[in-house]
């Protein structure tokens, strides 16, 4: 038995679903332009770098992860998002090896991104939005985890 793929559609978004992606994609920005100001140098990895750089790793294969399931919902919206959102943090990453002035911008990225995620607690909550038949708290849970990491980045910087 073969089950069918959902084809690839535009879903519908609430203004709270709109506002956390516009918030995330500054966010994201603030990232990418980290990156292109390392200009190729390289930044001391102490104890504090690295301990950001390992939160800023898990958080980023956290996303690596939701390729597939953005994939399987084919949500086009969903789909882009997901992608710029893992080379924004992507290029963060990268930054904190080559840009020794990434504070700044890590600092930024962080709030931002936290922001993003308290107003992705609020679209859940509103919303009744769901993902597949994973249970709502799961989807509480996944965001508690990112604001979590994004609260231990703004605290390190």
């Amino acid at each position: 038995m073969t089950t069918s793929r959902p084809a690839w559609h535009v879903a519908t978004w609430p203004p709270l679903g709109w506002l956390e992606t516009a918030i995330k994609l500054v966010a994201l920005g603030v990232g990418i332009d980290a990156l292109l100001r390392a200009g190729g140098g390289t930044a001391t990895i102490d104890g504090r770098r690295l301990i950001e750089i390992i939160v800023l790793a898990a958080l980023c294969l956290g996303l690596v992860g939701a390729i597939a399931d953005r994939l399987s919902s084919r949500e086009i919206v969903a789909m882009v998002f997901v992608l710029v959102n893992n080379i924004g943090h992507l290029a963060m990453l990268a930054a904190l090896f080559f840009h020794a002035d990434a504070d700044g911008h890590l600092l930024l990225f962080a709030a931002l991104m936290l922001v993003g995620d308290l107003v992705k607690l609020g679209f859940l909550a509103s919303s009744g939005f769901r993902v597949r038949d994973v249970p709502q708290s799961v989807l509480y849970g996944l965001t508690a985890a990112y604001v979590v990491g994004y609260a231990a980045l703004i605290a390190l910087a």
